[in-house]
């Protein structure tokens, strides 16, 4: 029987130590979710891990060492704008000499104006430095003890705005940021979420659509922006957008030296995000952007997805209407890869009403064909939602779980959070990050409240790290011959053991070679192979 574990330890997590969300304070047990997910045995292949983790579960200390250490794969929810965290904004800031407003903590370029100091007054520590970081972040942000998800979810979100300026410009210098982050808690795999091109894009739209299109004029708007020469320029300065931070972020990071740093060998790529708070053509033209470029495998973008807050009134109000957009652009580029933020509500948080969690998960499955969903927290509430979950078993479509931010943003937590609902009808699931820099936390951070809130055990833990690269976009063929079946290679490597100290037979090595995704998940393995016995050892 599954033990739902309420956190005990979590408040302490980096980020989230005076949110007011300890959701309990019984004992931790490591002890897994079930037998309905992840490899038939998997516990009994990990013993040492096992035992490490329910021994290092009694102490906060020694947990977020053993899962800093534990081999993660890939985080897929992941945006770029929220990665960094606040205090290397403002050394960016700080190094383009630009102001930050002492009341509102709105970044801007220079002259510092009234009411403004220059950002190198808060690089230095003190009350101005901490007074933006808290801004900036979720650190030392106290939810009421009334429940309420709003004042966290208001926070959250109203961050970006105040340190988009500081951003401009360092696309690179941030992946260079989340490369070394992601070597240290050995993350192999990020897929990240970045906008680029938003604004010609936008003035040429106003142009040639001035009218959002109908469900009926989806097809001719397509066609008609598809075919502008100018549409096609801005395809190829958003590849080129995306190529050079991508060269730049590995120049940053030495990825010519021999040896190369360990940050060089974590692959990363880009996922097109469309903002859906805003009008409906524009939302299309982005949908249509980010397909382009990823149909045709431009600047490392290898899927879609749209962001900004599901509860804002647009997105709201057009939802059904986005996923539509989605689905049509599925049916003209089915290869073309989606993950769509869905079911990222609570009732009551600004104008939702019970009717928006019946169907936001449902649409985006059915009617967009999202091969992930990110958050998906509101599960229970979908129109039953049980044969939803079964179809997302059947399709193998996963949930993206940021756990860090569902408490944060809608305050949802233990038994609340559909986790185990997942999991239970075979749902694949992995956890991630969402936006660590805001949340001033990590993916380590994630896995500890998976085990201390949610109660996963070693195979659990084991499987996301799978699953995250098992519905990764990366390009390649899949290493395991049956998706979110973790027992049989693909033949080619199906005779050969992953282990840090063999190789594999020549079939092999030449399947990797040919296939980025099989290389992170053949490295993964055998990371884990690695893990186990150090684990056994002690």
């Amino acid at each position: 029987m599954r033990k739902t574990v309420r956190a005990r330890w979590w408040p302490a997590l980096a980020g989230t130590a005076a949110l007011g969300l300890a959701v309990g304070s019984g004992p931790v047990a490591a002890a897994g979710s079930g037998q309905a997910w992840g490899s038939q045995g998997a516990a009994a292949e990990l013993p040492g891990a096992q035992l490490e983790l329910e021994r290092a579960a009694r102490s906060p200390g020694e947990l977020a060492g053993l899962l800093r250490e534990l081999p993660k794969g890939g985080d897929l929810h992941h945006h770029l704008g929220g990665a960094v965290r606040p205090e290397s904004l403002l050394t960016y800031a700080a190094r383009d000499r630009k102001c930050v407003d002492t009341t509102t903590y709105v970044v801007s370029p220079r002259p510092c104006a009234s009411g403004q100091r220059p950002a190198q007054d808060a690089v230095r520590p003190g009350p101005f430095h901490d007074e933006v970081v808290r801004a900036w972040s979720m650190l030392g942000f106290v939810l009421p003890p009334d429940g309420d998800p709003q004042p966290g979810h208001d926070h959250f979100f109203a961050t970006f705005g105040k340190f988009a300026e500081a951003e401009t410009g360092h696309d690179a210098d941030m992946l260079a940021e989340v490369a070394r982050d992601a070597a240290r808690e050995r993350t192999a795999y990020v897929e990240t979420l970045v906008t680029v091109a938003a604004e010609p894009l936008r003035r040429l739209v106003d142009r040639l659509h001035p009218a959002d299109p109908g469900p009926s004029g989806l097809a001719e708007f397509h066609h008609t922006l598809t075919r502008d020469r100018r549409f096609q320029r801005i395809v190829r300065e958003a590849a080129a957008a995306y190529d050079e931070s991508f060269t730049r972020y590995r120049t940053l990071l030495g990825c010519g030296r021999v040896p190369a740093p360990a940050a060089c060998s974590v692959v990363i790529r880009f996922d097109y995000q469309v903002g859906r708070a805003q009008p409906a053509r524009h939302v299309f033209a982005q949908q249509i952007l980010g397909f382009e470029l990823a149909r045709r495998r431009l600047g490392h973008v290898v899927g879609v997805n749209m962001v900004q807050p599901e509860d804002a009134p647009i997105a709201l109000r057009d939802y059904t209407r986005h996923m539509r957009m989605i689905g049509f652009l599925k049916s003209r580029s089915p290869t073309v890869h989606v993950s769509l933020h869905a079911g990222e509500l609570v009732e009551g948080l600004n104008g939702v009403t019970g009717r928006d969690l019946t169907f936001h998960i449902a649409q985006a499955v059915d009617l967009a064909g999202a091969e992930r969903v990110g958050h998906g927290v509101d599960l229970v509430h979908e129109r039953d939602h049980r044969a939803l979950a079964a179809r997302m078993r059947r399709r193998h479509v996963l949930v993206e779980a940021p756990l860090i931010s569902h408490a944060q943003i809608l305050r949802v937590t233990g038994e609340r959070h559909p986790l185990h609902t997942y999991l239970d009808a075979g749902v694949p699931l992995a956890l991630a990050t969402d936006d660590p820099g805001v949340s001033h936390s990590t993916l380590t951070d994630v896995y500890r409240l998976g085990v201390t809130d949610q109660g996963l055990g070693i195979e659990d833990l084991r499987t996301s790290a799978r699953a995250s690269l098992d519905h990764a976009f990366v390009e390649g063929a899949n290493l395991w011959r049956e998706q979110d079946r973790y027992d049989t290679f693909a033949a080619p490597c199906r005779a050969d053991v992953p282990a840090p100290d063999r190789a594999p037979g020549a079939g092999c090595r030449a399947f990797l070679a040919a296939s980025p995704k099989a290389a992170l998940q053949w490295r993964l393995e055998a990371d884990w192979r690695a893990f186990e016995r150090r684990c056994a050892r002690r």
